[in-house]
């Protein structure tokens, strides 16, 4: 089943890690580790791109609101999926009480309390005009009318940044088979989020220049195998 309101960042299912550790890849590929050497502290998402495609003349609801709660943020999920059950009543979803459950025990993982005041408003005022904001429910109603649209793509960026640090982030997106315009645009929401959603993990944006001599640090035991090796001094 395909499911046409779901942004591309929506997909990035990430746990938040600890800040003070450094996120190191051992199965780097060459063009990764050139881009390393060549660039001892590189910085990725720290500069807002100048070519991201954006409306200026549209709103956001979430421009005029306060931060999400996790209340909210069951209430966007369940017109998602309700949205989707209407129109696809043959197919398979989970109950509301399943979703729930899921997206409360989410809300546990993401940047929540963190977010300064009004850091969502912020956040969906400078990126509403962006193409991943586009689209409406099958029902008509405009995403961007939708409590929590803005907003859940904000923290979820978030939360990838938290667990993959800029870089990996940043080697995600390159790898997106869109055109500049696009790939433009995300770095664009990223940044947004690292400005306003998410200030505290700013230093994320600059990649540490010991990350090519992991091997020389102390692996976290706490890191999990399949997330790659999180190395403290």
């Amino acid at each position: 089943m395909s499911l046409r309101i779901v942004p591309a960042l929506a997909g990035m299912v990430v746990v938040l890690a600890g800040l003070v550790a450094v996120a190191c890849t051992p199965d780097q590929n060459s063009r990764d580790v050139a881009g390393i050497e060549q660039t001892p502290n590189p910085r990725y998402f720290a500069e807002r791109p100048s070519d991201a495609p954006m409306n200026p003349s549209v709103h956001c609801l979430d421009a005029d609101f306060a931060n999400m709660s996790v209340d909210e943020s069951v209430i966007y999920w369940q017109n998602i999926f309700d949205d989707q059950r209407n129109h696809y009543p043959e197919q398979s979803f989970p109950s509301r009480e399943d979703l729930e459950n899921q997206k409360r025990a989410e809300w546990s993982h993401v940047v929540n309390d963190s977010v300064p005041t009004g850091g969502d408003a912020a956040f969906a005022r400078d990126v509403c005009g962006l193409p991943q904001l586009d689209g409406a429910l099958y029902n008509g109603i405009a995403l961007r009318e939708l409590r929590g649209h803005a907003a859940e793509l904000g923290r979820r960026a978030c939360t990838s940044i938290a667990e993959q640090g800029t870089a990996g982030l940043w080697q995600s997106v390159q790898a997106l088979e869109f055109d500049r315009s696009d790939i433009a645009a995300h770095e664009y929401l990223i940044h947004s989020a690292i400005v306003h959603v998410c200030p505290q993990l700013s230093d994320f944006a600059t990649g540490s220049a010991g990350i090519e001599r992991c091997a020389d640090l102390i692996a976290d035991p706490s890191a999990r195998p399949e997330e790659g090796v999180f190395c403290v001094n």
